[in-house]
This record gives C-alpha cells, sequence and structure tokens, in this order.
C-alpha cells in the first residue's frame, strides 16, 4: 500500500471577504449584489478625487467577450469563459482556473456622473472610469425679515 499525502483544495476566502466587505461599504456602494455564477473575476474599485476606477482581472477573454450595463445606477459586468475542448478521458489533479458565466454587480453612489463612464481592456485587464458630478455648491443669499 502507498500512502499518499491528502492536500484539501484551499478553502476560499472570497465568501468572507465580500460579506466583510459589504458591512463596511454598505451605505455608500453596497456591493456586492451577488448572484449565482461559475466563478467571478478579481476587482478593485480605487477612488480619487474626481473618479472611482474599477479594475477586473479577466483572463482568457476579448473585449467583445465581455458585457458591461448600467441599469438604474446598478453597474453589471458579464461575460463567458469558455471550457478548453478536452478529451473525456483527461484526468486532473488540480484544477483552480474556472469557466463558464461570470456576473459581478454594484450599486453605483449617487456622485457618480453615469453619462461620462467610460471602459478599456487590454491583456485580460477590464478598467472602468466612473467620473463624479462636479460638486456645486449651493449659492447663498440673504433672505430679508418683514
Amino acid at each position: 500500500m502507498t500512502l499518499i499525502k491528502w492536500t484539501p483544495r484551499p478553502a476560499s476566502i472570497y465568501n468572507d471577504m465580500d460579506k466583510m466587505i459589504s458591512n463596511v461599504f454598505e451605505n455608500d456602494w453596497k456591493f456586492p449584489v451577488r448572484s449565482e455564477t461559475n466563478w467571478s473575476p478579481a476587482i478593485d474599485i480605487k477612488e480619487s478625487d474626481n473618479s472611482f476606477t474599477l479594475t477586473a482581472d479577466i483572463p482568457g477573454l476579448t473585449k467583445k467577450e465581455v458585457g458591461i450595463n448600467i441599469t438604474e445606477s446598478i453597474l453589471s459586468i458579464s461575460g463567458e469563459r469558455k471550457i478548453e475542448s478536452e478529451e473525456d478521458t483527461a484526468k486532473y489533479h488540480y484544477r483552480e482556473r474556472q469557466n463558464g458565466l461570470f456576473s459581478r454587480t454594484f450599486h453605483l453612489p449617487e456622485t457618480v456622473n453615469e453619462d461620462e463612464i467610460s471602459a478599456t481592456f487590454k491583456n485580460g485587464i477590464l478598467t472602468i472610469e466612473l467620473p463624479k458630478h462636479e460638486v456645486i455648491l449651493p449659492k447663498e443669499r440673504m433672505i430679508k425679515i418683514n
């Protein structure tokens, strides 16, 4: 008998992290809105004075295979990574790369100017620029007391 060391597949901490992030950002981005899909690309969101920048790692896809949609202040990114054609006899010892449909959805803050959103896709990196509205300070006026 041969003893083989069993090494379990690493547990994904993304679900726990999503819960923690949702608790912290519940009042602004309200993200992520979860949907049941085969996999989810890793996404970073950073903020500057003028905009938010959303960056997603989506290797193995082309820009034609990725869809971006905005409906009622909800930004959705979706697509599909096709399963590589394999022989039925293929035997994997370990497999982390995921295939199939994906979808990530985010509530946009009110400060985002939805008409000016732009996106680029290069080398498997999707970058979405979400400019903010210009801050318009309320005008001050004196009210005459009669």
